[in-house]
């Protein structure tokens, strides 16, 4: 069969997306991990199915790289509304165009202007603070928050100065660490500048791997800082590929609520694959 598909970035995250509103696709895992794949396939941290939804424009239906389905992804949420605009759903208005579409961690609302894409998304919650873990190179103090999908932040001098290796170790170290349960944790090394900026790099479970730009550890990582009295609740984050992306939320006792995620969402190409 043929897979009609939009390679896009949001910040540097990328995806391969297609319209599946017939339900017409049907991937194994193992399909999903050679499209994502970067020599054999497309290449992409994650692959998404626009599907149909009821009271919904649609439904994200996330595949991680490895070919395993995930809850939540944020720049791939905002990649979804972008395309999905572009298959024409979505309502227009002063200048832009907002989709509401599910997710297996709730529905979200997105507003695209252009090439930037504002999403209206779940609450931040779930967070503990100096949770106890068992590797023994962690820097400091480990927290934990849900925003979608599990994370894992670890506060460090700069972030900007680790090394891929010291990630991609301490990352699997911690990813897998039983105090985040059975399904693991993507895992957050963020920093703040002297000009008050977030700076972030992320490994992801799900591709193993660091990855360009991390959206929902975005929103853990300025919530937390939040918590500890180091932040407001609107806060720019910069990926370990230079772009940013804007963070506000409301303070609540376990985490935020009303969270916004905004930044720039790119049509990297469109192609068709056999698979």
């Amino acid at each position: 069969m043929k897979l009609h598909f939009s390679k896009m970035n949001g910040a540097g995250n990328d995806f391969v997306l297609a319209d599946n509103r017939t339900q017409a696709l049907s991937l194994r895992a193992e399909q999903v991990a050679l499209i994502c794949d970067r020599r054999h396939g497309v290449g992409a941290d994650g692959l998404i199915l626009v599907e149909k939804a009821t009271g919904a424009d649609f439904y994200m239906h996330f595949f991680n790289s490895d070919g395993t389905e995930a809850e939540m992804c944020g720049n791939g949420a905002r990649c979804a509304a972008a395309f999905a605009v572009s298959q024409g759903l979505g309502v227009e208005g002063k200048g832009e165009t907002t989709v509401r579409f599910m997710t297996d961690s709730g529905r979200i609302a997105a507003r695209i202007r252009g090439e930037n894409v504002r999403m209206e998304m779940m609450d931040a919650r779930a967070m503990r603070l100096d949770v106890p873990v068992r590797v023994a190179q962690v820097p400091g103090n480990i927290h934990f928050m849900i925003v979608g999908t599990r994370h894992v932040i670890v506060p460090v001098e700069d972030a900007s100065d680790l090394t891929y290796d010291y990630i991609m170790k301490l990352g699997r170290s911690l990813r897998d660490d039983p105090a985040f349960g059975p399904t693991g944790a993507n895992v957050n090394f963020v920093s703040v500048d002297p000009a008050g900026q977030i700076h972030i790099r992320t490994y992801e479970k799900g591709v193993e791997a660091e990855t360009h730009a991390c959206g929902t550890g975005s929103v853990a990582a300025a919530v937390l800082f939040a918590h500890l009295g180091e932040g407001a609740s609107r806060r720019t984050v910069v990926q370990s590929g230079g772009e940013e992306l804007a963070v506000s939320f409301e303070v609540s006792p376990d985490g935020a609520r009303n969270v916004t995620l905004s930044g720039p969402v790119a049509l990297n190409f469109t192609g068709t694959l056999n698979y």
